[in-house]
């Protein structure tokens, strides 16, 4: 019963200890070479308000938060994971494929937020519609 009773207690320290760094400030001095390319080729410095890493299993994330209220967030490989605008993201960071279909569908709306993830890559439009595709850009449903 006491082991038990330390184990739980040294899981819950530990889970309070891993949880508690959060999100960290980063000088853009100090981003991998990758995170730095891939911003860079989209913003330039004096658009970016503040940048902040996350520790993640796998790999760190790195989210950039723009003077216009955008939030984009890359992996340490330079891989776009997210990026998120209510003015629309930027057609160059949406797949062709993708791109087309949407403006066929839905012609009149704009792309808020793209999500890539390892399995799928979710669109939410300005009307609140969830749009689901595959890793090749195909389209699944909408959620």
């Amino acid at each position: 019963m006491k082991k038990l009773t330390l184990m739980a207690l040294l899981l819950g320290l530990f889970c309070l200890t891993a949880g508690a760094k959060g999100k960290q400030p980063i000088a853009i001095e100090k981003l991998p070479r990758a995170v730095k390319a891939a911003a860079m080729q989209h913003y330039t410095p004096d658009q970016i308000l503040f940048i902040t890493m996350e520790k993640q299993v796998g790999k760190d994330e790195y989210e950039f938060s723009l003077a216009d209220g955008t939030k984009v967030e890359f992996y340490e490989n330079g891989q776009l994971h997210k990026i998120k605008s209510q003015q629309g993201v930027p057609d160059a960071f949406i797949p062709e494929n993708m791109l087309q279909y949407i403006k066929a569908t839905f012609p009149n709306s704009i792309v808020t937020e793209y999500k890539n993830d390892r399995m799928m890559k979710k669109i939410e439009i300005n009307n609140d519609v969830d749009l689901v595709f595959n890793r090749r850009g195909k389209f699944l449903r909408i959620d």
